[in-house]
């Protein structure tokens, strides 16, 4: 009976989802669908396309948090530290992805991950991915304070298909006008140039990828280097940078963000 009563509840949720395609309550219906469906603490839809900062569409919190949202400090330049959307700018088929398929190796070691993906998003995160254009995504990423199961992820797996066909629909109609925004943010510039003044190319290169959590081992796969090498490079560019750890090249970007933000 309880299992009647559920499918009954999901059916009358998607028959309102239908009911905004074109319509600003689309995403709200959306999520809050998901989220009879899906255990998850917080949602997300942004529009995302290569060398634009994430469009943020809409925002779910359960409400169990009295922080302020950490939009504005992901919106400000973090994203370019996020492993999904890297990924997604590097190609990633339509469908349903879990974090520890496309983040990098060390991805939990990490300072982002430790002092900002944990208190914003938690210890997990799934995310739907459509491909409206090349170069252009639509993503519902759904974040939670516990590991996701397997079942969670065959359950999201499973509703894909129609979610998919939806989010299409919808965009289609409504088009969201996004040809106003600014091309680059002072702060994607602070990454861009993170170091330019100091390190070589190739130690720009490593620098990046270590900020995004990768370990050498990685690094050296993705370069096609040694480890020996990589390591090298690591010592080197923290020599220059006047650090002498991840986490203090980590601070030392905040600082960077901070200043080119006080600029503007």
């Amino acid at each position: 009976m309880q299992m009647l009563f559920e499918a009954a509840a999901h059916h009358h949720g998607l028959a309102k989802v239908i009911a905004q395609l074109g319509r600003p309550g689309f995403w709200h219906q959306t999520l809050a669908l998901l989220n009879q469906m899906l255990p998850f603490d917080n949602g997300l839809v942004i529009f995302a396309e290569h060398d634009h900062a994430p469009v943020v569409l809409a925002e779910f919190d359960r409400g169990f948090s009295n922080a302020p949202s950490p939009m504005p400090l992901y919106l400000s330049g973090l994203y370019l530290l996020d492993p999904f959307n890297q990924a997604m700018h590097e190609g990633l088929a339509d469908g349903v992805y879990r974090m520890e398929e496309v983040a990098p190796d060390e991805f939990r070691q990490s300072d982002y991950f430790q002092n900002y993906f944990r208190s914003a998003i938690g210890e997990d995160e799934l995310q739907l991915v459509l491909n409206l254009a090349p170069g252009q995504l639509l993503a519902i990423s759904l974040g939670a304070n516990q590991r996701f199961e397997t079942a969670h992820l065959g359950q999201m797996q499973l509703y894909a298909p129609w979610l998919l066909a939806l989010l299409r629909q919808h965009w289609a109609l409504q088009n969201p006008a996004l040809a106003n925004r600014s091309h680059a943010t002072p702060v994607e510039r602070a990454l861009e140039h993170f170091g330019s003044d100091t390190l070589s190319a190739r130690e720009l290169e490593i620098a990046r990828l270590v900020l995004r959590g990768n370990s050498s081992k990685a690094i050296a796969k993705r370069l096609a280097i040694s480890q020996e090498t990589v390591k090298v490079h690591r010592r080197n560019l923290y020599a220059k940078l006047g650090v002498s750890s991840q986490s203090e090249l980590f601070s030392l970007f905040l600082q960077r963000l901070g200043q080119h933000e006080s600029q503007e």
